[in-house]
């Protein structure tokens, strides 16, 4: 892990965790909600659409749950020193963010994410060779030894 400087400017009498002071206020530049699972072709192009868009990404734990659409945008009130401007009337999901359990502490833990159209479809396009893979393979057992013996 990069051990960032910590910041010298807090609000008076606030007490700032290290990892805090260590961060470049990652969740204070992007806003982030759960979207359904895709599961068919329309759903997968909602997502290419999704990704056209400066600014937009998607991610997601697994293929089959946990997906969300992240737009990257800046607190207003996230300042110039990356220390909250309305600590103390800040919203209950800042309040209730935990400095041992953020993305900063824990580290990049995203299974998948998509930053761009082009990353996306190259993940789709090897999904789908991986699947036609498989379906190949049911598809043409491999004769048992007895059987490739008999001939």
């Amino acid at each position: 892990m990069i051990r960032l400087p910590s910041l010298s400017i807090a609000p008076p009498a606030v007490p700032v965790h290290d990892n805090c002071g260590r961060c470049t206020a990652m969740c204070c530049n992007y806003v982030s909600t759960e979207i359904d699972p895709p599961t068919t072709a329309r759903d997968y192009d909602q997502l290419r659409w999704y990704l056209m868009h400066p600014g937009v990404r998607v991610y997601c734990e697994d293929a089959t749950d946990g997906w969300f659409i992240q737009f990257m945008s800046r607190c207003r009130f996230l300042q110039p020193n990356d220390l909250c401007g309305i600590y103390e009337t800040r919203p209950q999901i800042c309040r209730d963010l935990q400095p041992t359990e953020c993305e900063f502490a824990l580290g990049p833990g995203d299974r998948h994410l998509f930053t761009s159209l082009e990353e996306f479809d190259r993940w789709l396009a090897e999904r789908e060779r991986l699947r036609s893979k498989r379906r190949q393979g049911r598809a043409h057992p491999r004769r048992s030894k007895a059987a490739a013996a008999a001939r």
